[in-house]
């Protein structure tokens, strides 16, 4: 005969019999569990947790300790200061060939803000949508290079307040040390030159400009190198500059200013109407002898002593832009009869000071620009303050089939030749071949005929030239009517269609 199947419950189970209810199960689940709990055990227990942490905290006394005896005896170190640009160059490093590589699980996420580091120049554009920075924490670090077993420590304190810069990008700006085993300082000053040398090479293709913030020099952006022919003026003014620039880099220049008690300084001044390229020149020439770029804001300046700490704090080998250096001491569209009125705080015989003063710095280039030059001090812009004068002017025909030329000219990293219709000279026609570099010049010697001598600045045509960029045929087509719009005066404005609901065509 079957029998039924019954659930047999242990003593140690009973809180799964439906005949047992609320406290009562749980309390008599609790007396079996103490009942058979040994109080000397659970005496031991406890003692052992009580201790722990007096364990822990001894542990990491004694560690410190053997580690700071270590490092007195042992280890050679190198600190480099938070503001140092080499503090940048050896963070940099150590992010892309250290920090990268371990299972770091700690980030601060933040909104990417510093458009040189971004590669999507597009995103930058949008409202709704910006690239986020993930910025890793790490305290001290350890790793090989080269044979040898080096740490670098920064304090992370510091970095977390640093996070509150919005200009902060992540890179460097905390104090660091650097560490090895040894008593030789040797395998550091190798790393920190490894350092440097990748730093070089990562920005061999770009400038970094620098501006002023909470009273030291911080990147600004990185901008990708300007070739020197996108810059409009005349050739023999051109080379003539490059020419200049290239011997006062020159390491025997600095070796005859020295030998005949000379200042070893250079200074120039960029004039010309707006537009001309005076500010992308200055890029331009950075970019082409590897020099960082230096914006100085005098109107933002509190005084003279801050203007002179500034061009301390100011690297040997670099340019120093003084951008619009009429508009510091006189407002701008004052006239003859009106009184000059100072909109900055510190003076013209401060900035005479920090140019060429006793005290003031060597070995740097000092660009000054301006829309007037009849403005100018006649002290700010003598011989040994101001050594050549540079005229950017209005474009000439041959400049403006230079730039025609460079703006249809087939790329090879972007984009195939223009293609061109035979039958009807239109681009995009249906039978299509790819233009010629004869077809290219004549179309580029037409578009000259139509645009007047020293009339447009190089901005101007730059203008026309982003409304036909996939379209040389349709530029030259056009070039005429736009010239004659703009030597009447009438607005490109009036050329916009409203539709529909109040939107631009």
């Amino acid at each position: 005969m079957a029998r039924p199947f019954q659930l047999g419950l242990t003593a140690s189970h009973r809180l799964l019999d439906p005949s047992m209810h609320g406290l009562e199960a749980v309390s008599d689940i609790i007396g079996h569990w103490i009942a058979g709990l040994d109080i000397t055990r659970l005496g031991s227990l406890a003692a052992c947790i009580g201790a722990a942490p007096a364990v822990w905290r001894f542990l990491r006394t004694a560690w410190h300790e053997v580690y700071g005896w270590v490092r007195q005896f042992f280890m050679s170190s190198v600190t480099i200061p938070g503001h140092d640009l080499l503090n940048r160059h050896v963070t940099n490093w150590v992010m892309a060939n250290v920090v990268q590589y371990r299972n770091i699980r700690s980030f601060t996420a933040r909104t990417q803000t510093q458009a040189g580091v971004t590669a999507d120049r597009a995103a930058l554009l949008k409202k709704t949508r910006r690239d986020i920075q993930y910025l890793p924490h790490f305290d001290t670090a350890w790793f090989w290079h080269e044979g040898n077993l080096f740490f670098v420590r920064r304090p992370l304190d510091s970095f977390k307040t640093l996070m509150g810069n919005s200009g902060y990008d992540g890179v460097g700006g905390e104090e660091l040390t650097i560490g090895c085993l040894g008593r030789s300082t040797e395998p550091i000053k190798r790393l920190i030159q490894t350092c440097q040398d990748y730093a070089d090479n990562q920005a061999q293709y770009f400038v970094i400009i620098y501006s002023r913030f909470r009273m030291s020099w911080q990147p600004k952006s990185r901008k990708p190198i300007r070739r020197l022919e996108t810059i409009h003026f005349d050739d023999n003014t051109k080379q003539g500059l490059l020419a200049d620039i290239r011997k006062y880099l020159d390491p025997n220049t600095k070796r005859l200013y020295i030998s005949r008690n000379m200042p070893y300084r250079r200074g120039y001044l960029f004039y010309g109407p707006p537009g001309t390229g005076k500010s992308s020149l200055s890029t331009a020439l950075a970019g082409e002898f590897g020099l960082d770029l230096y914006e100085v804001k005098i109107p933002s300046v509190a005084t003279d002593q801050d203007l002179e700490q500034m061009f301390q704090e100011v690297p040997p080998k670099c340019i120093v832009l003084l951008e619009d250096i009429d508009a510091i001491w006189t407002k701008r569209g004052s006239t003859n009869n009106e009184q000059h009125e100072s909109i900055s705080n510190c003076t013209l015989s401060g900035l005479l000071n920090v140019l060429d003063g006793v005290g003031s710095p060597e070995g740097r280039i000092v660009i000054m620009t301006t829309n007037k030059p009849e403005r100018l001090d006649s002290a700010l812009v003598r011989p040994g303050r101001v050594d050549m004068k540079v005229m950017l002017g209005n474009i000439s025909q041959r400049s403006a089939r230079q730039m025609f030329l460079r703006m249809f000219a087939p790329d090879i990293t972007s984009s195939p030749p223009p293609t061109l219709d035979k039958g009807s000279n239109k681009l995009n026609g249906e039978s299509k071949h790819i233009m010629s570099d004869d077809e290219l010049q004549q179309l580029a010697s037409q578009f000259a005929t139509h645009v007047p001598e020293d009339i447009f600045t190089p901005s101007q045509l730059q203008g026309f030239f982003q409304l036909h960029l996939d379209n040389p045929v349709e530029a030259v087509s056009n070039i005429a009517a736009w010239v004659e719009r703009e030597l009447s005066g009438i607005s490109s404005d009036d050329e916009i269609e409203i539709i529909g609901n109040g939107h631009a065509r």
